[in-house]
């Protein structure tokens, strides 16, 4: 059978949405298939990046496979290292071999495509195409408000009672202040050029530029905002925090010295901010890595396994600290709304 690979458009808003609501087997008014959150994730403008991002493979211009894409540059020597992870990656039980195909399309098109988590189908067939275990995020959650949190649970059985108590106990313990610290919310143009125009040889963050978070800053699905992180006034780093579903969520973080007491004092800050936001009953953050694991767990998380991390890199350009930090930004579940709660304590 052959396919035709070809880039969306805004015009295929409708027979894209029709084809994910029957693939995924979910209702037609699925959040992630709303016309303004499709239209943000596929073809809004990113400075950062101005190809596209959305494809589709088709047979007899019907559609059978498609990927979101989520893009991640790397500087090596000064030449672009150009990655993706593959988002509402999708295809039709009618056309077998579709979402392979289109996923061999793409890894011809860029130096590495990466996956965290995913369906079990999925990471049972990643590894056949050749994709290796980088490693596993691990998770990360606290309690901000278990009252609001357990009437909105998305839970309902005997054990609300009992996860209050538990929850109430999680929000007060952990996570002490770190002296002369402190986050200020910024715009983006005051993100300093050190914090994503190094090479990235050994790189411990994906490089996130100023147009990334002007980015973020139009999803329509939470309103992410940036805190610039200060010790006794000198920069040391910033990180974007969003609320979905009364979840906060830590979407990133970036230091430009990420030891162990950094990142705890960022993690601590970040949960400070989200306690000023009414709406948040939940903080969540992920992670790779010995040190900010720590870090989390020293500011007050409770901490949790999380999914494995797939690389595809055929081309051998890539090369990353063992320590680099696959964020919740590094994917959609930075914004990803569920259509109700979802919370992980």
């Amino acid at each position: 059978m052959k396919f035709s690979l070809r880039a969306t458009s805004a015009t295929d808003q409708t027979a894209l949405a029709q084809f994910l609501v029957r693939v995924f087997e979910v209702r037609a008014d699925a959040p992630f298939v709303k016309p303004a959150v499709m239209a943000w994730k596929y073809w809004d403008r990113r400075a950062d990046w101005t190809e596209p991002r959305s494809y589709v493979l088709e047979q007899d211009d019907t559609i059978v496979a498609h990927a979101g894409l989520w893009p991640m540059t790397f500087l090596e020597g000064g030449k672009a290292v150009r990655g993706v992870q593959m988002i509402d990656w999708a295809s039709a039980r009618e056309a077998p071999g579709a979402g392979l195909a289109l996923c061999q399309r793409l890894s011809a098109m860029f130096d590495f495509i990466y996956s965290i988590g995913g369906s079990e189908q999925t990471q049972k067939v990643l590894p056949a195409f050749g994709f290796k275990e980088y490693g596993r995020q691990w998770r990360a959650a606290c309690p901000l408000r278990p009252t609001g949190q357990i009437l909105t649970h998305q839970y309902r059985n005997w054990k609300l009672a009992p996860r209050l108590a538990r929850n109430w106990l999680w929000s007060i313990r952990g996570g002490s202040p770190h002296p002369k610290w402190e986050a200020k919310e910024i715009s983006p143009e005051q993100i300093l050029p050190d914090s994503y125009s190094s090479d990235g040889l050994n790189a411990v963050f994906s490089p996130r530029p100023p147009a990334y978070f002007e980015y973020l800053a139009r999803c329509p699905v939470a309103r992410f905002r940036l805190y610039g992180i200060f010790q006794a006034g000198e920069p040391k780093g910033h990180f974007a925090i969003a609320v979905v579903q009364g979840q906060a969520r830590i979407a990133c973080v970036w230091l430009h010295q990420p030891t162990q007491d950094a990142w705890a004092a960022a993690y601590f800050l970040a949960r400070r901010i989200a306690r000023t936001q009414k709406e948040a009953c939940e903080i969540v953050v992920a992670g790779c890595g010995k040190d900010s694991r720590i870090g989390a767990a020293q500011a007050g998380f409770r901490m949790m396994d999380g999914p494995a991390v797939y690389l595809l890199d055929k081309k051998k350009n890539l090369r990353l600290s063992p320590d680099f930090q696959f964020q919740l930004s590094d994917d959609d579940e930075a914004f990803l709304d569920p259509g109700s709660s979802c919370y992980w304590t």
